[in-house]
């Protein structure tokens, strides 16, 4: 676990160095790389043992415009806890479309009716420089302040350039998967830093929850 923190919290590579830095991250961890056009991806394999898949592509999501990092790991944690944490101004677009009239999206249905079943949370810990930027909404509380640990808050907070408040990003921890949805626009290190903290949250659920 105390390597995956030193990777979430290196520096970001330098912009010639990137893409091989992508290629390094996944085969090092035994995973497949495949390459597509225009800043496009697709990784595969086992990640700590689990079945792992991310690609960066052109966002199928209403919530997240031009190309979207996706992550999802199987962790097979026979659990019923469902944490969603996601920046807040995707959360205000998202309740603004809640109370709107008319036939929203299928992707924002979904996630719509994934938060409302849910509470908002928090704790003694994060600034509230954090509090004011993301949003954790959880069915057990103690195992979203677990999961959300003081390492992870740290990397939320340590976003490479152009990430900021807006960027719209959500992790969500549900029915024993772990998953990941972003947007990126081809920065291969906002990528490599996502998919550091991506790996940090499975490791922390397997943690918690693996027992």
């Amino acid at each position: 676990m105390f390597e995956l923190l030193k990777t979430v919290l290196r520096k970001p590579p330098k912009a010639g160095e990137a893409d091989s830095a992508l290629v390094q991250w996944a085969h090092s961890r035994l995973l497949s790389h495949m390459a597509l056009t225009g800043g496009a991806f697709a990784l595969g394999g086992r990640l700590m043992d689990r079945p792992f898949r991310a690609e960066r592509a052109e966002s199928s999501h209403a919530y997240i415009p031009g190309l979207a990092l996706l992550a999802r790991s199987e962790l097979g944690l026979p659990t019923p806890v469902t944490v969603i944490l996601l920046n807040r101004s995707l959360m205000r677009w998202l309740l603004v479309q809640r109370d709107s009239v008319g036939d929203a999206d299928a992707s924002v249905v979904d996630l719509i009716q994934q938060f409302t079943a849910l509470r908002e949370v928090g704790w003694d810990g994060p600034l509230a420089a954090f509090w004011a930027r993301y949003a954790v909404l959880a069915n057990d509380p103690d195992v979203a302040r677990h999961w959300a640990d003081a390492d992870t808050v740290s990397a939320l907070m340590a976003w490479p350039a152009p990430i900021n408040e807006q960027t719209p990003m959500l992790f969500v921890l549900t029915r024993g998967k772990c998953s990941m949805r972003m947007q990126v626009e081809g920065q291969s290190a906002v990528t490599l830093h996502a998919l550091d903290l991506f790996e940090y949250l499975c490791g922390r659920a397997l943690q918690i929850l693996d027992r």
